[in-house]
């Protein structure tokens, strides 16, 4: 079916019922009205309903459209690479990160964590300068130089320790605030959904990062192992945030589509959100907040307090001795 004949056949399933004349409505013979005779020859009386007005015409059904995202102009082939993307993370991304997080104690994996961030931090403050933000760029620099010497090489986020914190920064949300717009959403393979935008961004970020740019390291060793280690990082830190939209989502992929550009447009205004914070999934179970505490949502098995022993009664006074 071409374009032409699925406009006409949705116009002529919104298109309303057409009324039927009156003056043909009252000559034709309904079956409600035809007068019962009775074995003598007289006319029964019409039943009730015959003298009763016409109802009233039903409203038209309106046509239901399937649902369409304009951010998504691509999302038959998103889709398929959504689909590759679990088949992948079922078998290698996630038993990957689980056996990150098994062997690396929290204080570890922690370390890593800021020491990554740590080299995000000259590009950081490059895209406050372009975007006029002189101190926030002021803080980055301060961040780095601080945890690179002081925090040995990032492992140790001291700057955060003394109030200087981090804060998100890119090539992306440089274009997005001069008025770029995001683009068509993309889910990409091995690296999940992003948009032409974003894309672009990245590709300059990477650009801007000192791994890329140290011209000693010849074998390009070091930015390959700070390449996957990011990836294993990152899929360990989003490992709940995924097991709860997989729980409660009818649709993951419209789901995660619809956090991760509800949360471009929040950067753009300056704040974040995060998948608390994000609109309620009709019709999902509530789910214990893991992240309050590792025992939560845990049947308790504290027995509760015994009820108050009765209080004993007075003690009477002996007699005294008789007179």
């Amino acid at each position: 079916m071409g374009l032409v004949d699925l406009a006409v056949a949705f116009t002529l399933i919104a298109t309303p019922p057409v009324a039927v004349d009156a003056t043909r409505a009252a000559g034709a013979v309904q079956p409600s009205t035809i007068t019962a005779m009775s074995d003598t020859g007289a006319a029964a009386p019409a039943p009730a309903s015959a003298t009763m007005p016409p109802a009233a015409a039903s409203p038209p059904v309106q046509a239901i459209t399937p649902a369409f995202s304009p951010e998504d102009p691509l999302e038959g082939a998103n889709r398929h690479l959504y689909g590759l993307n679990r088949v992948l993370d079922r078998v290698l991304f996630r038993p990957v990160a689980m056996t990150y997080r098994r062997l690396l104690s929290k204080p570890v994996r922690k370390g890593i964590h800021n020491a990554l961030r740590n080299w995000d931090e000259p590009g950081v403050a490059l895209n406050d300068v372009l975007q006029r933000r002189f101190g926030d760029a002021r803080h980055a620099v301060i961040r780095f130089g601080v945890n690179t010497t002081v925090g040995l090489g990032g492992f140790v986020d001291v700057a955060s320790d003394h109030g200087v914190v981090h804060h998100e920064n890119g090539f992306a949300l440089t274009l997005a605030r001069y008025g770029v717009g995001n683009g068509p959403y993309l889910y990409l393979p091995f690296a999940g959904p992003s948009t032409a935008r974003e894309l672009f961004g990245a590709v300059v970020d990477i650009a801007t990062n000192p791994l890329t740019n140290i011209r000693h390291i010849r074998s390009k060793t070091l930015e390959k192992v700070q390449s996957v280690v990011s990836v294993v990082d990152t899929r360990s830190t989003l490992d709940d945030d995924l097991h709860d939209i997989a729980l409660t989502a009818t649709d993951p992929y419209a789901s995660i589509r619809s956090i991760y550009l509800q949360t471009l447009q929040s950067q753009v205004r300056g704040d974040v959100i995060s998948l608390e914070d994000s609109p309620d999934i009709p019709g999902a179970p509530e789910l214990p907040d893991r992240r309050r505490s590792p025992d939560a949502g845990a049947p308790s098995t504290v027995a509760p307090p015994a009820p108050p022993a009765p209080a004993a009664p007075p003690r009477a006074d002996p007699p005294g001795p008789a007179p």
